[in-house]
């Protein structure tokens, strides 16, 4: 019965410095002065009961009460609703029926002026002149259709915006859905914390009131207990944030918490620098909207040099002249002559348009690959910390601890190196779960090409 407090104690203090990892080399320390005080006398095997830490499972299930805890969802059904729900989907689609609807403006001839008009009222004592007459503007030089054009690339400029915000909502989405299930997984680890406390509470008041402890093991116990209480509240809140976060994301903030099922650590790729610039920059949405956008500057110059060509407006009235009671048409055309103002002005102006749309595209390559960097450089060092970690340091340390444990049992090895084991295996679990995040993380924002903040505002 001893042992099994002692070894309870042991575990709450290591779970408790691996929710509070800097201040891991103290706590070592003064384990190791607790446990040399502690007057530990061997147990048999009747009074042996093991306490088992399980690895960052592959499956993480949600923990926290929810109304309908058989409704299991996927990172395909997260995606599903966020495509119906997400507002700024339906922000983007309706840019592009602006643009369209700007394009199909931009082809239409102006309309004809009709009127009427009169003239010498009352001359001899008659009406005078009456009649009416027609107008018209004729667009010259295909300046229709090069607005149209211009319009059109505003069209695809929107299309590709569209797609980029699709790609931000899905980026957040499998973010947001990893984050969920990483804190679901720290959630049962402080639990465990938390019972284990609890009993070692009521342990070290039964050794005190045997008088086989002291009250300063109570309260340290109390102590601990206390904190394995602070990092399950923790817990829960980290992970009531990131539901809530992945609610928003998806366009469902009332959403109550669903049990959610995912792979962590199941079909993560191996990628290369290369693949990676491959997948950010090749077919970039953002790269190729700023490339419309270095069309329509090109079209913008040539519709610029075209609006010196004079349009023509034309009219055609019909009167009636009372006093000789006769009828007369006139015709009339007029062109405006382009010699004071022959567009230079917005000529340059869409030529430094171009220039300023033509540097846009390569600083959004340039900054691109800067992010791309940075992301790569988290991936790569997750990427090597996950399979060190799953195929080395996680077997390694479970093996030992296996290993130190029957030694224990079988009066072979010392309570210290029990407790050394145990450390290692709890430390490293941990921050094998700490890596599968920041390699999930990574991975989704680099098959998003970065493309990332779907709800951050954006003209």
């Amino acid at each position: 019965m001893l042992f099994r407090w002692a070894v309870a104690f042991s575990l709450l203090l290591i779970l408790a410095a691996g929710g509070c990892r800097s201040a891991l080399p103290v706590m070592t320390e003064q384990w190791q002065d607790d446990a040399g005080n502690s007057q530990v006398e061997p147990a048999t095997d009747d009074e042996t009961e093991l306490v088992h830490f399980e690895e960052p499972n592959s499956q993480a299930v949600l923990t926290l009460e929810d109304d309908n805890p058989s409704e299991e969802m996927t990172l395909a059904d997260l995606e599903g609703i966020a495509f119906e729900h997400n507002p700024t989907l339906s922000a983007a689609a309706a840019r592009m029926e602006i643009a369209s609807g700007r394009q199909f403006q931009a082809g239409r001839s102006p309309n004809p002026v009709v009127g009427y008009h009169a003239t010498e009222v009352g001359n001899l004592g008659t009406a005078g002149q009456q009649g009416g007459f027609i107008s018209q503007r004729f667009i010259t030089a295909g300046k229709l259709q090069l607005d149209q054009q211009i319009a059109g690339k505003e069209i695809d400029a929107a299309h590709y915006q569209f797609h980029a915000q699709e790609q931000r909502v899905l980026s957040d989405v499998r973010v947001r859905f990893y984050d969920v299930l990483v804190a679901q997984r720290r959630v049962e680890l402080t639990k465990e914390l938390v019972d284990i406390g609890d009993n070692l509470v009521e342990a070290a008041e039964t050794l005190l009131d045997g008088r086989q402890g002291t009250p300063n093991d109570l309260l340290q116990a109390q102590i601990r207990a206390d904190e394995a209480h602070i990092l399950y509240d923790n817990a829960r809140n980290e992970l009531a944030e990131s539901w809530r976060r992945l609610a928003a994301t998806i366009g469902q903030p009332t959403m109550s918490m669903k049990p959610l099922v995912g792979q962590l650590d199941i079909d993560v790729p191996n990628y290369e620098w290369d693949d990676c610039h491959t997948i950010v920059l090749g077919s970039n949405p953002q790269l190729n909207a700023a490339r419309a956008r270095v069309d329509r500057a090109g079209l913008s110059i040539q519709r610029a040099q075209k609006e010196p060509i004079p349009n023509i407006d034309a009219s055609v009235s019909v009167r009636h002249i009372y006093p000789t009671k006769s009828d007369v048409a006139n015709i009339q055309i007029g062109i405006p002559i382009p010699i004071f103002d022959k567009n230079q002005g917005n000529i340059r102006s869409a030529e430094a348009e171009w220039i300023a749309a033509n540097n846009e595209v390569e600083r959004i390559e340039l900054d691109l690959q800067d992010r791309l960097a940075v992301v790569y450089r988290q991936f790569a060092n997750s990427r090597q910390q996950v399979d060190r970690y799953s195929q080395k340091m996680v077997p390694r340390a479970k093996q030992s601890l296996e290993l130190v444990t029957d030694g224990y049992d079988k009066g072979q090895v010392n309570y210290l190196t029990m407790l050394t084991a145990q450390q290692t295996y709890v430390q490293v679990s941990l921050s094998y779960l700490a890596s599968l995040r920041e390699l999930r993380t990574s991975t989704a924002v680099i098959e998003g090409q970065l493309l990332t903040g779907s709800l951050s505002g954006r003209k």
